[in-house]
């Protein structure tokens, strides 16, 4: 649990402006990761009573769910926005996603951000069981029940993969909750820019951002004539100079992404290709994490800005002295 003396911190971090959406310089969200589940809604609490305005909360095929987290804390709190990264797509139907929404519509209006996501072919076939055919076909259709339930009400839809028709009592208090898209690859980044309300992207150097990202986001917003939609951006936060430590916690955090290969041939794209071993090359590590002391800490936080990232999903990752470099780190974010 975070303890007094960082609320304080979280209290300089961030002043209270109302809906996270409102915020006008380098917007910054926290993300919290479960289990325990208990441990995430007492922070998401503190956090609000220092006035940070955005937790994120992820999920897992097997695993507490981002979604119930989220739904726990809109009703343990008043202000802070609150977003799944991401809700997994393939085992939720929209309409049901859509039913969720309204609860929370209620509870915490105005406060919700969702954010959606295929996975990858290993969790959906491998540990749920389901077909992972075509996940660009899929989420365009997810999205446009989704869209279509959430701003409107009802849906009548006739698809490839969903046949929904659908209609909430007049009166009903719609969510119209912004729908943003867990988005890595040129095709899914399109289809962010034409379909979604913002853009989730994890694992990505500044390279990749400037030649592929912003421009595929705008390449699909321009073919929906509509303006190009936000890029946020995840940056893991290490407080050390020590790159061998950056190196070995950067290689462990990747063991879990590694047999899917979408993020092998992100890095391919970003000029990074993996060699045979499957180890991340330094220069990779070096352009995704953000390390160092407080001043090389706040450059490469620009950096990321200046590539071209609308926001940033900001982890803490203490190395040895959890509350020290903790308060450290959110020292450094507070003065950005």
């Amino acid at each position: 649990m975070i303890s007094r003396f960082v609320s304080k911190i979280f209290e300089r971090l961030f002043q209270k402006k109302g809906n996270y959406a409102g915020m006008t310089t380098f917007p910054i969200g926290l993300v919290l990761f479960p289990p325990p589940a208990q441990r995430v809604l007492s922070t998401i609490k503190l956090a609000e009573q220092a006035g940070i305005p955005m937790a994120w909360v992820p999920s897992w095929p097997v695993g507490p769910d981002g979604l119930a987290i989220v739904t726990a804390a809109a009703a343990q709190t008043s202000r802070i926005g609150l977003g799944t990264s991401i809700t997994i797509t393939y085992p939720r139907h929209p309409l049901t996603l859509a039913n969720e929404a309204l609860v929370l519509a209620e509870i915490a209006p105005q406060r919700i951000r969702l954010g959606l996501g295929a996975s990858h072919r290993p969790e959906i076939e491998g540990t749920y069981g389901l077909d992972f055919a075509k996940p660009l076909g899929h989420l365009r259709e997810y999205i446009t029940v989704l869209r279509g339930l959430l701003w409107e009400g009802a849906i009548d839809f006739e698809g490839d993969y969903y046949r929904v028709h659908a209609r909430y009592p007049q009166g009903t208090p719609l969510p119209r909750f912004p729908i943003w898209l867990a988005a890595l690859r040129k095709n899914m980044l399109r289809l962010a820019g034409e379909l979604s309300d913002g853009a989730m992207l994890i694992w990505s150097p500044p390279s990749y951002i400037r030649s592929v990202a912003l421009p595929m986001l705008e390449e699909g917003a321009r073919q929906a004539g509509r303006a190009r939609p936000p890029l946020m951006v995840s940056a893991p936060l290490l407080l050390t100079k020590d790159f061998g430590v950056v190196r070995r916690l950067a290689q462990e955090s990747f063991a879990v992404y590694s047999r899917f290969p979408t993020y092998r041939k992100l890095f391919e794209e970003a000029g990074y290709p993996l060699p045979s071993d499957g180890k991340l090359p330094e220069e990779l590590i070096d352009s995704v994490f953000v390390y160092g002391d407080e001043d090389e800490i706040r450059r490469r936080m620009y950096a990321k800005r200046e590539a071209g990232a609308d926001e940033i999903m900001a982890t803490v990752r203490p190395i040895h002295d959890a509350e020290k470099e903790t308060r450290a780190l959110l020292e450094v974010l507070a003065s950005l």
